[in-house]
């Protein structure tokens, strides 16, 4: 008999863990209201509450979160952005939108977060901004570096993508920086039926701004004040993740025990394993694999455990780079890092069964 294959994500047991979802889920379908309306606002609300920021603005997706985000800043063309490179290319996307220059920093590869040589290697008089990126739930940054940007003046907006509920010195992610632009996709720590994404601010005028410019550059119908996009979340997937928002701390205690529980029962001299603080909930189960990696996707794939690779190609060796400028250098860490991850199925309330499925195999692996 062959085993049912195990996802590398599966969103829908949390739907599952939410009582009477279904039921409810229908109630709120049929009042019609599908475009605005107060799950917007609620949810918007909680996620404030949450975080412990001032104000949330709700997006389509996580990439115009940090495309709006960025363009809060106002910078002027060819102005630096430090970044990572070893991201999704979402980042990249939101410096390039608004022709900006990105600088590249490399990553530690126990840590895969940055490299705070890299960082301060890579400043330039032309810096006037910063996009860590808190990658599969992990900080990105140090208080070196923050404290750095504040006294000189280079703002921070935070990738917080794939890191909704990690904390920094006891603050959630979303915090540190003048923006923090989160994504709502169904695989991240919260996430909903579709694409979404929201920004977190301090910053009434920030606020004020992005609420108008995420529809059509109006607050009153019909009265535009500037030009703007279509970038508002639907209101069935704000009513989901207002559930999901109910029962989040059973969505992180889960994730933390797969991840407690595949730390301490995976033993392949073969693979390197991801380390999460108790501040930080994980995202992604990313490991690296000093052997034949290819191997090792196939090997699993063939007794029905998927993986994924996150990420085969850091940006700055994407074919979408050629022909732009941005100080060509070799990021030896994030070069290697790509060609050794694999991720393996990491998800909440995932079954003993499975579990021990997973590391069964991958303990046999050779």
């Amino acid at each position: 008999m062959t085993n049912t294959t195990i996802p590398i994500s599966d969103p829908v047991r949390e739907l599952k863990k939410i009582k009477n979802f279904r039921k409810l889920y229908f109630q709120e379908f049929m009042k019609g209201r599908f475009v605005g309306g107060e799950n917007i606002l609620l949810l918007e609300n909680k996620l404030s509450e949450k975080i412990g920021c001032k104000y949330v603005v709700s997006t389509n997706s996580g990439t115009d979160a940090l495309i709006l985000s960025m363009n809060q800043l106002n910078l002027k063309e060819g102005d630096e952005v430090i970044v990572p490179s070893f991201t999704f290319f979402a980042t990249l996307e939101a410096i390039l939108h608004f022709k900006l220059r990105p600088v590249f920093v490399d990553i530690e590869e126990n840590t895969l977060t940055i490299n705070p040589q890299s960082f301060f290697e890579n400043i330039s008089s032309k810096t006037k901004a910063f996009l860590p990126v808190h990658l599969f739930g992990k900080v990105f940054f140090n208080k070196e570096i923050l404290n750095y940007c504040n006294a000189n003046n280079i703002r921070i907006v935070e990738d917080v993508a794939q890191a909704f509920g990690s904390k920094f010195e006891d603050k959630f992610l979303g915090n540190f920086g003048e923006l923090g632009a989160f994504s709502l996709f169904p695989s991240k720590t919260l996430g909903g039926i579709g694409d979404g994404g929201f920004i977190t601010t301090n910053s009434e005028r920030h606020f004020k701004k992005l609420s108008k410019i995420k529809n059509h550059g109006q607050e009153k119908l019909y009265s535009h004040e500037f030009n703007g996009v279509n970038s508002r979340l639907d209101s069935m997937n704000a009513y989901t993740l207002i559930k999901k928002l109910e029962i989040f701390d059973s969505i992180e205690k889960s994730r933390k025990n797969l991840y407690n529980f595949f730390n301490k029962n995976i033993k392949n001299n073969n693979l390197q394993l991801p380390h999460f603080n108790k501040d930080e909930v994980p995202n992604y189960y990313s490991i690296i694999i000093n052997s034949n990696r290819s191997k090792f996707i196939e090997y699993l794939q063939k007794i029905g455990i998927d993986t994924n690779i996150y990420y085969p190609k850091p940006i700055h060796l994407q074919p979408a780079l050629k022909g732009v400028d941005y100080g060509f250098k070799s990021l030896k860490n994030s070069e290697k890092v790509s060609k050794m991850i694999v991720s393996i199925p990491f998800f909440a309330f995932m079954k003993n069964n499975e579990k021990e499925r997973i590391v069964d195999s991958i303990n046999k692996f050779k």
